[in-house]
């Protein structure tokens, strides 16, 4: 599989906040399976200093219902990559369910375990609405001026452009504003963490730090601005959005950054279960 060079992840501008992220992350990967909202949280909550035991104790704060499989040993997880052979090390007996639609992690679970395992400390300002490439970027431009903050995105993967773009295609879009026609191969909702951006003469890339090592380069990957905004969309099926995790003390300021562009501070139904 073709790995991202690092040449053109040197170029990425960073979220103040993000290369502490990404240790923690990449130090976390992969996701326990059915736990990517438990692990964008426990993220958060070790880069903004708070002690949280694992992925376990995020998801059960955030009211993960994991996926019952009838036949473990048989046909292959769709639920996460067919590169990556899975992890179930659970820690504690997390609820379960044999239907599809009653399994996940909501975005409010994901708020409240990231309010609720910090003590307040920290706030979870959400962004929803009609995602398109103008409103996303004015949103990560103006996440520049917060001094922390994790940028958290609840997607549909299908809606990404192929993880493993090879680099040549990435520059040409950013001098041509032409997304590559490779599209991901691994369809699901999913959590994510974004990074950072890279700008050029036509188009614009968006850091992903991903839940999985072996997406893009140890599991960051590079989206253009459309995919991105496509896959916040999920049109089809249940919407996403965006948590911008930061200081309580700054969760006002949070707010005029998202209202700015153009989009709502409200929690969207993503489909999954809210905490109880």
């Amino acid at each position: 599989m073709a790995v991202l060079s690092l040449s053109l992840l040197d170029e990425v501008r960073w979220l103040p906040h993000a290369p502490l992220l990404l240790a923690r992350a990449r130090a976390e990967m992969p996701q326990k399976d059915g736990l990517c909202g438990g692990f964008v949280a426990l993220v958060a909550l070790r880069a903004a200093g708070f002690a949280v035991t694992d992925q376990d104790e995020a998801a059960l704060a955030a009211g993960s219902v994991l996926l019952a499989r009838a036949d473990p040993a048989g046909s292959a997880d769709s639920s996460r990559p067919e590169t990556e052979s899975g992890r179930d090390d659970f820690r504690l007996d997390l609820p379960s369910t044999r239907d599809p639609a009653a399994a996940g992690t909501s975005a409010a679970g994901v708020a409240h375990a990231i309010e609720r395992l910090s003590a307040g400390g920290l706030a979870a300002v959400p962004a929803s609405g009609d995602w398109d490439p103008a409103a996303l970027g004015t949103l990560l431009r103006a996440a520049h001026g917060l001094d922390r903050a994790a940028v958290l995105a609840n997607v549909a993967t299908g809606l990404f452009g192929a993880q493993d773009t090879p680099q040549r295609a990435l520059q040409d879009y950013l001098h041509t504003g032409m997304p590559p026609l490779w599209m991901s191969r691994w369809r699901v909702g999913h959590f994510v963490i974004l990074g950072g951006t890279i700008t050029g003469a036509e188009g614009t890339l968006v850091s992903v730090v991903d839940t999985y090592p072996s997406l893009g380069d140890r599991g960051v990957h590079l989206q253009p601005v459309e995919h991105l905004a496509a896959a916040l969309r999920r049109e089809g099926s249940a919407p996403g959005g965006v948590l911008l995790v930061v200081p309580a003390g700054q969760a006002a300021t949070a707010r005029r950054i998202v209202t700015a562009a153009g989009l709502r501070p409200e929690l969207w139904d993503n489909g999954s279960p809210p905490p109880r």
